[in-house]
């Protein structure tokens, strides 16, 4: 199953609710990874530019691909909102990178979308690409099921009722692959890899969290069909009896792969 066919239905609500990434974060990244206004990042998967736009506060381009066009439509608008015009949205994917980048860009990112490449071959494509102090970085979910809010699993029990208990067996090959993002890179030419982690957390309204579930690759609305308002109504009543206050928090911790050529 291609991306573009998980998150067809799901434009909308991503780019509402999705989260993005906390500005200073992405700082500490383009240090880490010595990204200036004098070079090029290239977001492959870049939805509506929840990495894509603070990573334009650091680099003279980026290229943001993604095989939406809606996505692709919200990015720019956000990005014009911003103040950021040095970003180029880019319909395609990851088997065209080829045709879509120029050779000698210093950074490639994939925020919660390396899982949807042919990885090894996508890192082989790279590294003709990027020029030689170049990076690769992944950005993936690495928080524990233990630390999930209780309105978390709440909602989590309410998706399992309405769609069964194998609704993820269509993404889980690429979700739950058996070779981990960290052993690709370094059986690839970018062996050297450092591991961060990013923690924060930010404050939701129950609307925001009910929205964010529609979001998700095996929770999209096409999975949900005509069950769709149902389920948001259930979630709702759910959270509201956990939360009567209406305030919820949602956690993130995520693991953020830097890798190099030796």
């Amino acid at each position: 199953m291609r991306p573009e066919h998980v998150f067809a239905s799901a434009v909308e609500p991503y780019a509402r609710y999705r989260a993005g990434y906390p500005a200073h974060l992405v700082s500490r990244l383009a240090a880490v990874v010595g990204l200036d206004r004098t070079r090029t990042a290239v977001d492959i998967g870049c939805g509506s530019g929840q990495l894509a736009i603070p990573l334009a506060e650091h680099a003279g381009t980026v290229i943001a691909i993604d095989p939406l066009p809606g996505m692709l439509a919200i990015g720019r608008a956000k990005a014009e909102a911003a103040g950021r015009r040095n970003i180029s949205w880019l319909l395609g994917d990851s088997s065209r990178l080829d045709m879509l980048v120029t050779p000698g860009a210093h950074l490639a990112t994939f925020a919660a979308s390396f899982h949807w490449t042919d990885r090894a071959q996508v890192v082989r494509v790279l590294d003709r690409l990027l020029d030689r102090g170049a990076h690769i970085v992944t950005i993936n979910d690495d928080l524990d099921p233990a630390d999930e809010p209780d309105w978390v699993r709440a909602v989590d029990a309410l998706r399992v009722a309405c769609l069964g208990e194998h609704h993820t067996a269509a993404t889980d090959p690429y979700t739950k692959a058996p070779v981990s993002h960290l052993e690709i890179l370094t059986g690839s030419s970018f062996a050297a890899v450092e591991r961060l982690t990013w923690e924060w957390e930010r404050q939701l309204t129950v609307e925001e969290a009910v929205g964010l579930q529609f979001t998700y690759s095996f929770s999209t609305p096409a999975m949900f069909g005509d069950r769709a308002e149902r389920f948001a109504a259930d979630a709702r009543a759910a959270i509201l009896e956990l939360h009567p206050d209406g305030h919820l928090r949602e956690p993130f911790r995520v693991e953020v792969l830097v890798a190099a050529r030796p």
